[in-house]
Protein backbone atom coordinates (compact mmCIF):
# COMPACT_ATOMS: atom_id res chain seq x y z
CA UNK A 1 0.00 0.00 0.00
CA UNK A 2 1.32 3.44 -0.90
CA UNK A 3 1.99 5.89 1.91
CA UNK A 4 -0.48 8.37 0.41
CA UNK A 5 -3.23 5.71 0.76
CA UNK A 6 -2.28 5.20 4.41
CA UNK A 7 -2.50 8.95 4.99
CA UNK A 8 -5.88 9.11 3.25
CA UNK A 9 -7.27 6.34 5.46
CA UNK A 10 -5.99 8.00 8.61
CA UNK A 11 -7.43 11.32 7.44
CA UNK A 12 -10.83 9.69 6.88
CA UNK A 13 -11.04 8.05 10.32
CA UNK A 14 -14.22 8.25 12.33
CA UNK A 15 -15.52 11.67 13.47
CA UNK A 16 -12.64 13.41 11.71
CA UNK A 17 -10.24 12.47 14.50
CA UNK A 18 -7.22 10.21 14.31
CA UNK A 19 -7.27 7.69 17.11
CA UNK A 20 -4.18 5.93 18.41
CA UNK A 21 -5.70 2.61 17.31
CA UNK A 22 -6.24 3.88 13.78
CA UNK A 23 -2.65 5.11 13.61
CA UNK A 24 -1.33 1.77 14.80
CA UNK A 25 -3.34 -0.04 12.12
CA UNK A 26 -2.18 2.32 9.36
CA UNK A 27 1.36 2.42 10.74
CA UNK A 28 2.00 -1.24 9.93
CA UNK A 29 1.06 -0.62 6.28
CA UNK A 30 3.58 2.14 5.63
CA UNK A 31 5.96 0.99 2.87
CA UNK A 32 9.69 0.62 3.26
CA UNK A 33 11.49 3.91 2.58
CA UNK A 34 15.14 3.31 1.59
CA UNK A 35 17.92 5.34 3.22
CA UNK A 36 21.70 5.02 2.90
CA UNK A 37 22.33 2.85 5.98
CA UNK A 38 19.54 0.47 4.98
CA UNK A 39 20.75 0.34 1.39
CA UNK A 40 24.23 -0.63 2.63
CA UNK A 41 22.71 -3.54 4.56
CA UNK A 42 20.63 -4.63 1.56
CA UNK A 43 23.73 -4.57 -0.65
CA UNK A 44 25.71 -6.56 1.93
CA UNK A 45 22.98 -9.20 2.10
CA UNK A 46 22.84 -9.45 -1.68
CA UNK A 47 26.63 -9.72 -1.92
CA UNK A 48 26.75 -12.48 0.69
CA UNK A 49 24.01 -14.43 -1.09
CA UNK A 50 25.68 -14.15 -4.49
CA UNK A 51 29.35 -14.44 -3.54
CA UNK A 52 29.75 -16.05 -0.10
CA UNK A 53 27.05 -18.73 -0.14
CA UNK A 54 28.47 -22.09 -1.14
CA UNK A 55 31.93 -21.36 0.25
CA UNK A 56 33.43 -23.21 3.18
CA UNK A 57 32.28 -21.40 6.35
CA UNK A 58 30.97 -18.34 4.50
CA UNK A 59 30.91 -14.89 6.00
CA UNK A 60 27.65 -13.93 7.72
CA UNK A 61 26.03 -10.70 8.91
CA UNK A 62 24.90 -9.43 12.32
CA UNK A 63 22.42 -6.57 11.96
CA UNK A 64 22.20 -4.51 15.16
CA UNK A 65 20.00 -1.50 15.82
CA UNK A 66 18.06 0.34 18.46
CA UNK A 67 14.46 -0.80 18.86
CA UNK A 68 12.30 0.99 16.31
CA UNK A 69 15.05 1.53 13.73
CA UNK A 70 13.51 -0.85 11.21
CA UNK A 71 15.40 -4.15 11.33
CA UNK A 72 12.32 -6.27 10.77
CA UNK A 73 10.93 -4.16 7.95
CA UNK A 74 14.30 -4.09 6.21
CA UNK A 75 14.50 -7.90 6.29
CA UNK A 76 10.91 -8.22 5.02
CA UNK A 77 11.69 -5.79 2.20
CA UNK A 78 14.76 -7.80 1.22
CA UNK A 79 12.63 -10.96 1.24
CA UNK A 80 10.03 -9.29 -0.98
CA UNK A 81 12.75 -8.50 -3.52
CA UNK A 82 13.93 -12.11 -3.47
CA UNK A 83 10.36 -13.33 -4.00
CA UNK A 84 10.02 -11.02 -6.99
CA UNK A 85 13.26 -12.38 -8.48
CA UNK A 86 12.09 -15.97 -8.01
CA UNK A 87 8.73 -15.23 -9.63
CA UNK A 88 10.44 -13.57 -12.59
CA UNK A 89 12.80 -16.52 -13.11
CA UNK A 90 10.07 -19.12 -12.74
CA UNK A 91 12.15 -21.10 -10.25
CA UNK A 92 10.53 -22.64 -7.19
CA UNK A 93 13.72 -22.77 -5.17
CA UNK A 94 13.92 -20.78 -1.94
CA UNK A 95 17.32 -19.12 -2.00
CA UNK A 96 16.48 -16.99 1.06
CA UNK A 97 14.27 -17.78 4.04
CA UNK A 98 13.23 -15.52 6.90
CA UNK A 99 12.30 -16.78 10.36
CA UNK A 100 11.81 -15.19 13.75
CA UNK A 101 13.65 -16.61 16.73
CA UNK A 102 11.18 -18.00 19.29
CA UNK A 103 10.68 -15.80 22.34
CA UNK A 104 12.02 -18.47 24.71
CA UNK A 105 15.04 -19.01 22.48
CA UNK A 106 14.45 -22.76 22.20
CA UNK A 107 16.53 -24.38 19.47
CA UNK A 108 13.90 -26.96 18.49
CA UNK A 109 11.35 -24.20 17.88
CA UNK A 110 13.91 -22.44 15.69
CA UNK A 111 14.40 -25.63 13.69
CA UNK A 112 10.63 -26.00 13.34
CA UNK A 113 10.34 -22.42 12.06
CA UNK A 114 13.02 -23.16 9.45
CA UNK A 115 11.19 -26.33 8.39
CA UNK A 116 7.96 -24.38 7.92
CA UNK A 117 9.79 -21.67 5.96
CA UNK A 118 11.09 -24.32 3.55
CA UNK A 119 8.03 -26.56 3.35
CA UNK A 120 5.07 -25.50 5.54
CA UNK A 121 3.58 -28.30 7.60
CA UNK A 122 6.27 -30.85 6.82
CA UNK A 123 5.97 -33.58 9.49
CA UNK A 124 8.79 -34.48 11.83
CA UNK A 125 8.37 -37.91 13.40
CA UNK A 126 9.60 -38.74 16.85
CA UNK A 127 12.65 -40.62 15.65
CA UNK A 128 13.85 -37.75 13.47
CA UNK A 129 15.87 -34.80 14.68
CA UNK A 130 14.25 -31.46 13.89
CA UNK A 131 17.75 -30.13 13.18
CA UNK A 132 18.46 -32.87 10.63
CA UNK A 133 15.12 -32.33 8.93
CA UNK A 134 15.68 -28.56 8.83
CA UNK A 135 19.15 -29.00 7.31
CA UNK A 136 17.82 -31.52 4.79
CA UNK A 137 14.99 -29.24 3.69
CA UNK A 138 17.30 -26.24 3.38
CA UNK A 139 19.59 -28.28 1.15
CA UNK A 140 16.75 -29.65 -1.00
CA UNK A 141 15.11 -26.21 -1.27
CA UNK A 142 18.33 -24.60 -2.49
CA UNK A 143 18.60 -22.22 0.46
CA UNK A 144 21.67 -20.00 0.23
CA UNK A 145 20.83 -17.53 2.99
CA UNK A 146 18.81 -17.60 6.19
CA UNK A 147 17.64 -14.43 7.96
CA UNK A 148 16.84 -14.73 11.67
CA UNK A 149 14.93 -11.81 13.14
CA UNK A 150 14.79 -11.15 16.92
CA UNK A 151 17.87 -13.33 17.40
CA UNK A 152 18.41 -11.69 20.78
CA UNK A 153 15.71 -14.07 22.01
CA UNK A 154 18.38 -16.79 22.09
CA UNK A 155 19.62 -15.14 25.29
CA UNK A 156 16.26 -15.88 26.96
CA UNK A 157 17.15 -19.58 27.04
CA UNK A 158 19.40 -21.37 29.48
CA UNK A 159 23.09 -21.74 28.78
CA UNK A 160 22.75 -25.32 27.53
CA UNK A 161 20.00 -24.40 25.09
CA UNK A 162 21.98 -21.39 23.89
CA UNK A 163 24.96 -23.62 23.13
CA UNK A 164 22.77 -26.05 21.20
CA UNK A 165 21.30 -23.18 19.17
CA UNK A 166 24.75 -21.84 18.31
CA UNK A 167 25.90 -25.35 17.38
CA UNK A 168 22.91 -25.59 15.02
CA UNK A 169 23.76 -22.23 13.43
CA UNK A 170 27.34 -23.41 13.00
CA UNK A 171 26.06 -26.55 11.25
CA UNK A 172 24.04 -24.34 8.90
CA UNK A 173 27.10 -22.23 8.16
CA UNK A 174 29.29 -25.31 7.69
CA UNK A 175 26.96 -26.35 4.85
CA UNK A 176 27.79 -23.18 2.98
CA UNK A 177 24.71 -21.16 3.87
CA UNK A 178 25.25 -17.55 4.90
CA UNK A 179 23.34 -16.41 7.98
CA UNK A 180 22.02 -13.00 8.98
CA UNK A 181 20.88 -12.43 12.55
CA UNK A 182 19.12 -9.25 13.67
CA UNK A 183 19.20 -8.04 17.26
CA UNK A 184 18.77 -4.89 19.26
CA UNK A 185 22.07 -3.26 20.23
CA UNK A 186 21.76 -4.32 23.87
CA UNK A 187 21.81 -7.99 22.77
CA UNK A 188 24.83 -7.92 20.47
CA UNK A 189 26.59 -10.54 22.62
CA UNK A 190 24.21 -13.24 21.45
CA UNK A 191 27.04 -15.15 19.73
CA UNK A 192 29.66 -14.59 22.43
CA UNK A 193 29.47 -18.15 23.75
CA UNK A 194 30.95 -19.50 20.50
CA UNK A 195 33.97 -17.46 19.43
CA UNK A 196 34.53 -19.49 16.28
CA UNK A 197 30.97 -18.88 15.08
CA UNK A 198 31.09 -15.22 16.12
CA UNK A 199 34.24 -14.69 14.03
CA UNK A 200 32.25 -15.53 10.88
CA UNK A 201 29.92 -12.58 11.38
CA UNK A 202 30.50 -9.04 10.24
CA UNK A 203 28.42 -6.43 12.03
CA UNK A 204 26.22 -3.81 10.41
CA UNK A 205 24.46 -1.12 12.45
CA UNK A 206 21.34 0.96 11.95
CA UNK A 207 22.11 3.82 14.34
CA UNK A 208 19.49 6.12 15.81
CA UNK A 209 18.97 9.23 13.72
CA UNK A 210 20.96 12.39 14.32
CA UNK A 211 21.55 15.52 12.28
CA UNK A 212 23.23 14.29 9.12
CA UNK A 213 22.93 14.15 5.38
CA UNK A 214 21.51 10.60 5.63
CA UNK A 215 18.79 11.80 8.01
CA UNK A 216 17.82 14.60 5.65
CA UNK A 217 17.76 12.16 2.73
CA UNK A 218 15.43 9.87 4.65
CA UNK A 219 13.10 12.76 5.52
CA UNK A 220 13.08 13.83 1.87
CA UNK A 221 12.10 10.27 0.95
CA UNK A 222 9.21 10.31 3.42
CA UNK A 223 8.07 13.67 2.09
CA UNK A 224 8.08 12.35 -1.46
CA UNK A 225 6.06 9.33 -0.38
CA UNK A 226 3.26 11.29 1.31
CA UNK A 227 2.86 13.45 -1.82
CA UNK A 228 1.14 16.55 -0.43
CA UNK A 229 0.41 19.31 -2.99
CA UNK A 230 3.26 21.64 -1.93
CA UNK A 231 6.76 21.00 -0.57
CA UNK A 232 6.99 20.56 3.19
CA UNK A 233 10.78 20.82 3.35
CA UNK A 234 11.03 18.11 5.99
CA UNK A 235 14.77 18.07 5.37
CA UNK A 236 15.18 21.72 6.35
CA UNK A 237 17.29 22.57 9.38
CA UNK A 238 14.26 23.97 11.24
CA UNK A 239 12.30 20.72 10.91
CA UNK A 240 15.33 18.50 11.57
CA UNK A 241 16.10 20.43 14.75
CA UNK A 242 12.47 20.25 15.91
CA UNK A 243 12.32 16.48 15.30
CA UNK A 244 15.49 15.74 17.23
CA UNK A 245 14.60 18.08 20.11
CA UNK A 246 11.30 16.22 20.37
CA UNK A 247 12.99 12.81 20.59
CA UNK A 248 12.08 11.68 17.07
CA UNK A 249 15.28 9.75 16.55
CA UNK A 250 13.92 6.35 15.52
CA UNK A 251 12.37 5.37 12.21
CA UNK A 252 9.23 4.09 13.92
CA UNK A 253 8.65 7.36 15.74
CA UNK A 254 9.32 9.45 12.63
CA UNK A 255 6.95 7.52 10.39
CA UNK A 256 4.23 7.55 13.05
CA UNK A 257 4.53 11.30 13.51
CA UNK A 258 4.67 12.20 9.83
CA UNK A 259 1.71 9.97 8.88
CA UNK A 260 -0.30 11.58 11.68
CA UNK A 261 0.75 15.11 10.72
CA UNK A 262 0.00 14.47 7.03
CA UNK A 263 -3.49 13.26 7.93
CA UNK A 264 -4.06 16.45 9.93
CA UNK A 265 -2.85 18.55 6.99
CA UNK A 266 -5.12 16.76 4.53
CA UNK A 267 -8.15 17.03 6.82
CA UNK A 268 -7.62 20.77 7.26
CA UNK A 269 -6.85 21.45 3.61
CA UNK A 270 -3.22 22.41 4.20
CA UNK A 271 -1.01 22.06 1.12
CA UNK A 272 1.99 20.84 3.11
CA UNK A 273 3.19 19.81 6.55
CA UNK A 274 3.90 22.63 8.97
CA UNK A 275 5.59 22.68 12.35
CA UNK A 276 2.14 23.31 13.84
CA UNK A 277 0.83 20.09 12.27
CA UNK A 278 3.84 18.21 13.60
CA UNK A 279 3.27 19.65 17.06
CA UNK A 280 -0.38 18.58 17.01
CA UNK A 281 0.61 15.09 15.86
CA UNK A 282 3.15 14.99 18.69
CA UNK A 283 0.42 15.86 21.20
CA UNK A 284 -1.81 13.15 19.73
CA UNK A 285 0.94 10.56 20.11
CA UNK A 286 1.56 11.58 23.73
CA UNK A 287 -2.15 11.36 24.54
CA UNK A 288 -2.48 8.01 22.78
CA UNK A 289 0.66 6.50 24.23
CA UNK A 290 2.54 6.43 20.93
CA UNK A 291 3.40 3.44 18.77
CA UNK A 292 6.08 1.16 20.06
CA UNK A 293 6.39 -1.10 17.02
CA UNK A 294 8.96 -0.92 14.29
CA UNK A 295 7.76 1.13 11.36
CA UNK A 296 10.54 0.57 8.94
Amino acid sequence: MKLRSVVAQAEASADGEISAGTLLAQHSLVPFVPHPAAVRVLRALSWLRRNAAGLDRPKCLHLAAESGMGKSRLLRYYMSQMAAESAASGLRRREVILVEAPFDGHHRKLARAIIDACLPGYPVNRTSSAYDVALMLMDSSGVKQILIDEAGNFLNAGRGTQQQTLAFLKAVSNRGMTVCIATTRNMVNVLAADEQLQSRFNRADLPAWKESREFRQFLAGLEQAIALPSPSHLDSMAVVKWLLVNDCSTTARLVELIVSAAAIAKREGLPCLTLQALERAQSLAIEGGGVGHEAQ
